[in-house]
């Protein structure tokens, strides 16, 4: 499984856990008995606590005089180095007005059969198309471990990704973030505050967008990343360096998409934009694909040249506009091959699930079938392209009755 970051599920690593008729403290004298032994077991205090100190606005100092330790042993704590002993972590919990369970994270630690039969169960719900049926499992299972920060993201994901009614969604979407955010490092939780601002920005809620925009980093200039290329010669040079590139590529890929958004263009302007953003998403997966063996920008790069291909229409310039939306086929055959979308259609939402057509069909049906298009209805190269949809749609239907079967 993947980190966060990339805004994929995660599963934690845990390699034991405790009995359940074992009493609480029994299982955490056990447990710190194995670590001082220096065999690795699951713990989640020191993050809980080092989050509770931070979130009450306290120095390692000032808990060091509350609870009359050393600030060293505050300082140990939350690195995991050490421990408290057992007799005062009522009262460390008492303080920061949680159970002795949340200051431990017993809810976090979790069987790892377990948690690998629901993502697989959830997995195999998302397959089959039955995505509101891994949408309930999911916060069936957050009811039972509402602290798992895995299941929080996989919703947070599901709910994003495969809903076409955001409104009915919003504060389901706004909870989940808000808790994701509240609950992790600053690092970590950045993903999550752009995501979020997003919404906040398509729900026209201009206050909230421009409030999170100001937690941010603002700083792009005087920073390491651009000078790494001369300066760093360690084994992971490479790679690493293609990850900053991937950075570089989003950053500027998001700034354009900003500006082409508020700016007044005209059309050529807008296409050669448009045009830009496509291949700052070709580097991006360029890079990726080096990296890792994916191509994570396809979709993006369809809708970048069916506005270009809208836009040549709009000027008059046929063979332009037949020109993308070649493209535009031969993307989208190859997203229906790589990915097998299905999915319901709703407005400006081409790329949901649905139990009736597959990608191909919409595309031919929908997206070429706007009025936008006619001015190249009957061009032989787009009416190439419109069966090219329509073969390929009948095959996957096909091919996915095939597999039912068996």
């Amino acid at each position: 499984m993947n980190s966060i970051p990339t805004m994929l599920c995660i599963v934690n690593d845990s390699s034991n856990r405790c009995l359940k008729s074992a009493s609480l403290f029994k299982w955490y004298e056990y447990k710190i008995k194995k670590e001082r032994r220096g065999m690795k077991m699951p713990i989640y205090f020191n993050e809980n606590f080092k989050r509770l100190r931070k979130k009450a606005d306290l120095t390692q100092e000032e808990v060091a005089e509350i609870f009359n330790i050393s600030p060293q042993s505050v300082s140990r704590w939350e690195t995991g180095a050490n421990y408290p002993d057992i007799e005062i972590l009522p009262y460390i919990a008492g303080f920061f007005k949680v159970t002795v369970d949340e200051l431990l994270g017993t809810n976090e630690i979790l069987d790892d059969k377990i948690v690998a039969k629901y993502f697989n169960d959830i997995h195999n719900l998302i397959d089959n198309g039955n995505i509101q049926d891994a949408i309930n499992i999911i916060r069936k299972v957050m009811k039972e471990y509402p602290l798992n920060l895995d299941f929080q993201s996989q919703l947070l994901i599901m709910v994003c990704s495969e809903t076409t009614d955001d409104e009915k969604f919003k504060d389901e979407i706004i909870t989940i973030s808000e808790k994701i955010i509240k609950s992790t490092d600053y690092k970590t939780s950045l993903p999550y505050r752009v995501q979020l601002i997003y919404y906040y920005k398509k729900w026209n809620m201009k206050n909230e967008a421009r409030k999170l925009w100001e937690t941010l980093p603002s700083e792009i200039y005087h920073t390491q990343d651009p000078l790494s290329g001369y300066v760093i010669e360690d084994k992971n040079w490479d790679k690493d360096q293609k990850k900053r590139i991937i950075k570089a590529t989003e950053h500027l890929s998001e700034l354009i998409s900003g500006y082409l958004e508020k700016a007044e263009l005209d059309i050529l302007q807008k296409i050669e934009l448009k045009k830009s953003n496509v291949e700052i998403r070709n580097l991006e997966d360029m890079m990726l694909n080096y990296i890792n063996n994916k191509n994570f920008h396809l979709n993006e790069r369809i809708d970048e040249n069916i506005d270009i291909a809208e836009l040549y229409c709009e000027l008059g310039e046929v063979e332009n506009a037949v020109d993308y939306v070649e493209k535009v086929t031969h993307d989208t055959i190859l997203s229906a091959q790589k990915f097998k979308f299905k999915g319901k259609l709703e407005e400006n939402d081409i790329y949901k699930r649905s139990k009736t057509r597959n990608i191909c069909w919409i595309f031919w049906e929908d997206v070429f079938g706007k009025t936008k298009f006619d001015i190249i209805r009957n061009n032989e190269r787009f009416i190439e392209c419109i069966e090219l949809l329509k073969i390929n749609s009948k095959l996957i239907d096909c091919l996915e009755l095939i597999e039912n079967d068996e």
